[in-house]
């Protein structure tokens, strides 16, 4: 089990402790080798570096998406049907863990004791349940897209609102949490984020956490 701390980082299972939000790249490596049954170093592909974008807009917003390389971050995990990857801040704080993301790989997700890939928040299995029920438990989610459809209120009766089961995504500002890549014949959500407080290296620029409210898109200089 893997159990997201927010604001402090991830409890890691096997033993390996807490990787916190702010360890080097060093510790962040080691930490999470020592929990995962296999690791690798994941290579640049199809992904560009910081200096490789030619305005910052665009590198926070593929840093958001997790396609900005970050050399020396490019630790890849896997455990039972999960990916886990990690992520240091923006200019200025590329030298401490400012994210992690969690990706499902296998559906439905195998259990193999207590490495099994369940990721947890307050004790709910977010891979383990459809988008509707995870929504349900969460503090104040919002879609990714301000224009898209508000998220209904869980506690109404009936179906639950338009934007979910779009490639929408959802963020949950009080947690630092993203949830995106539910998509049409998927129950749950594909893809986690957990992001450390504050800008993450970012404000220069925009305050947003979760979403580049500078309107960047992380595919200038990768497809156009």
């Amino acid at each position: 089990m893997l159990e997201l701390l927010p604001g402090t980082g991830v409890a890691l299972p096997g033993g390996a402790r807490v990787l916190r939000f702010g360890a080097g790249p060093d510790e962040a490596r080691a930490r999470l080798s020592a929990a995962a049954p296999e690791t690798y170093g994941g290579l640049q592909c199809g992904a560009l570096t910081l200096a490789d974008y030619s305005e910052p807009r665009h590198a926070h917003a593929a840093w958001l998406d997790g396609l900005l390389f970050q050399p020396e971050w490019n630790t890849v995990a896997l455990f039972d049907g999960l990916q886990v990857t990690l992520a240091a801040g923006g200019p200025g704080a590329a030298d401490r863990l400012a994210r992690v993301e969690f990706r499902r790989m296998t559906a439905p997700r195998p259990v193999s004791g207590e490495r099994a890939a369940c990721v947890v928040w307050d004790g709910v299995d977010l891979f383990g349940h459809s988008a509707e029920e995870v929504l349900s438990v969460l503090p104040e989610a919002v879609p990714l897209l301000p224009e898209a459809a508000p998220l209904a209120d869980p506690a109404a009766s009936g179906p639950t609102g338009p934007a979910v089961g779009a490639d929408v995504g959802v963020a949950v500002p009080r947690l630092g949490l993203r949830l995106d890549e539910h998509g049409p014949g998927s129950p749950g959500w594909g893809r986690l984020t957990l992001t450390a407080d504050g800008s993450a290296g970012w404000s220069g620029c925009c305050p947003g956490r979760l979403r580049c409210e500078a309107g960047g898109d992380g595919l200038v200089g990768i497809l156009y």
